[in-house]
């Protein structure tokens, strides 16, 4: 009951009794129930390992039997064995009998050119390369008994008693500086270039012709009735509190 005696209906989620889904009916008694087999757990431990008789996992081999192996020969290429000993005995090819000579007939001389002997150890005689001649050209003939001819040379150019030698020590034109016209005469403007300016203005952005749609806007035209469906209220929902 509300206030003033006016009764309300009872909401659903005012209850605290169970719902349909808290019971679990068993409806197996009340129908015929038809065979079940199953099939057993899996051993824990490998029977192989328990049982110790053999059984018919033997790879017998299909060639033996109760009189022995039949089989076929068989036959293998294996690599040529190296010979103990090296075969080196010349062919055919290796004789040259056009250069022997007949057996009893006459033949003329021959010669050849031998190899350059080598030096001996002992052997120290100079070489003709190792000899020179004594000088014959120059004044200062030293190691030769001959008279010497005028020598003529060329020195150096002295640095003083030259045609060229500045007694005076007069500077010349590139030791003075260019002459600044703008301490002596009227000075020249001058330019300089600065950065560029910029006008003072408002640098906020403002909207073009092309942000305003007004074929959207209807406020000023008759419109019909409008309805919304707003979210389902309940009394057990914590309102909003939002602190000021």
């Amino acid at each position: 009951m509300a206030e003033g005696g006016v009764a309300r209906p009872m909401i659903a989620a005012a209850e605290r009794g169970p719902g349909a889904g808290k019971y679990q009916p068993n409806m197996a008694p009340t129908w015929k129930k038809a065979s079940a087999y199953s099939f057993g757990d899996r051993p824990k431990h490998d029977i192989s390992k328990i049982d110790d008789s053999p059984g018919p996992k033997y790879a017998i081999d299909e060639t033996l039997t109760t009189k022995g192996s039949v089989r076929n020969p068989k036959f293998s290429l294996s690599g040529r064995h190296k010979d103990p000993i090296p075969f080196n005995t010349p062919g055919p090819g290796s004789y040259q009998v056009e250069k022997c000579a007949v057996p009893g007939e006459r033949r003329s001389s021959a010669f050849v050119m031998g190899m350059r002997t080598r030096y001996k150890k002992h052997d120290q005689t100079p070489a003709p390369s190792q000899y020179s001649l004594p000088a014959t050209l120059g004044s200062k003939l030293t190691t030769s008994n001959m008279k010497g001819s005028r020598a003529f040379g060329f020195n150096s150019k002295p640095k003083k008693g030259g045609y060229d030698e500045d007694l005076g020590k007069t500077p010349g034109p590139s030791a003075y500086a260019l002459h600044d016209d703008n301490k002596t005469r009227k000075k020249q403007p001058q330019q300089s270039i600065s950065g560029r300016t910029y006008i003072p203005g408002d640098p906020t952005q403002k909207p073009g012709p092309g942000a305003h749609s007004p074929e959207k806007v209807v406020i000023h035209k008759p419109k019909g009735p409008a309805f919304a469906i707003g979210t389902k209220h309940s009394d057990f929902t914590t309102p909003l509190i939002v602190d000021c």
